[in-house]
């Protein structure tokens, strides 16, 4: 990564990063796909809806990293500027 351009995408993949979830998260994926293997009967429509599940949260968590990682530099920035 140049180190005049940051870039969130490579910072979430960097080896150094390790994911956080939490118990409840993991938990809750974790119903949401037992809850779909028991009543959806088609096995090739359990596949999809798991592997889309998944891109989801992988997505939403990226996002949720980048907007707390942005409000730490604005909270930051902004106690800066206060003087404290």
């Amino acid at each position: 990564m140049d180190n005049n351009e940051f870039s969130f995408d490579e910072l979430l993949n960097c080896d150094d990063f390790s994911r956080y979830e939490s118990i409840a998260t993991h938990y809750a994926r974790s119903d949401f796909l037992k809850m779909i293997t028991e009543y959806v009967k088609d096995e090739k429509a359990v596949e999809k809806i798991k592997r889309e599940s998944e891109e989801l949260v992988y997505c939403a968590f990226n996002d949720a990293f980048k907007q707390g990682f942005k409000f730490a530099v604005k909270s930051i920035i902004f106690i800066l500027k206060q003087g404290v």
